[in-house]
């Protein structure tokens, strides 16, 4: 009995999960942070700004998210706090964006990227890149 019940998981398992991998995260955003703590103004790509929710990539460096603002074309934003320190390689939780007809108009970025210029000179720090990714919403 239990044999079958692990048996029926997996298989459900193979039918369910594709589904779900099919909505893949695009990228709709890029930006290369100073060594200082700054507020940058993200724009979309024209084709990605109707996306269901969004999270942020670390490419390069060491980034420190504080904030993120989501701002929408018929004026609703979304703030979310303490996103934490993220390494090259590692992604943000994902961020719902607020649901209506209207797209994303901005995104504002509050962080900073964990080194300094002197140590980004001699090859041991490099500035911090981040993606913004986007999950499109799904079709019905």
């Amino acid at each position: 009995m239990k044999l079958k019940i692990a048996f029926l998981t997996l298989i459900f398992s193979f039918i369910c999960f594709p589904a779900m991998s099919a909505q893949e995260w695009i990228t709709i955003a890029e930006k290369t942070v100073d060594y200082k703590a700054e507020v940058d103004k993200i724009k979309p790509h024209k084709n990605e700004k109707k996306v269901e929710s969004i999270k942020l990539k670390c490419t390069q460096g060491t980034i420190n998210l504080r904030k993120i603002v989501i701002n929408m074309s018929d004026g609703e934003s979304k703030t979310v706090d303490n996103l934490g320190v993220l390494t090259s390689g590692l992604s943000s939780r994902a961020i719902t964006v607020p649901k209506g007809d209207s797209e994303i108009d901005s995104i504002e970025l509050s962080y900073d990227s964990v080194g300094n210029q002197k140590l980004g000179l001699v090859g041991v720090s490099a500035k911090g890149k981040v993606e913004v990714l986007g999950r499109k919403a799904k079709d019905k």
